[in-house]
């Protein structure tokens, strides 16, 4: 691919990802952030390491099968 390609097919991709929503989790998370409760649960199980972890957790797994997805086609190319 050239330089021109690539620039029209991230234009394209920015322009698809604008056509998306927003999140329609951001309501839920606003009204999780105001329970009083929160601190004390968080005391107790560490829910942001959680969370950190598990977001970790799925790039690595996403980026195996990106990987693997793209050596698959380049094994099939050849």
């Amino acid at each position: 691919m050239t330089i021109a390609n690539i620039g029209i097919v991230l234009v394209f991709l920015t322009f698809a990802i604008a056509l998306l929503p927003e999140s329609p989790f951001t309501v839920f998370t606003m009204a999780i952030q105001n329970l009083p409760y929160l601190d004390v649960l968080n005391w107790f199980i560490p829910v942001s390491e959680i969370v950190a972890i598990g977001q970790a957790w799925l790039l690595a797994v996403t980026a195996f099968y990106i990987a693997s997805l793209i050596l698959r086609w380049i094994k099939a190319i050849q």
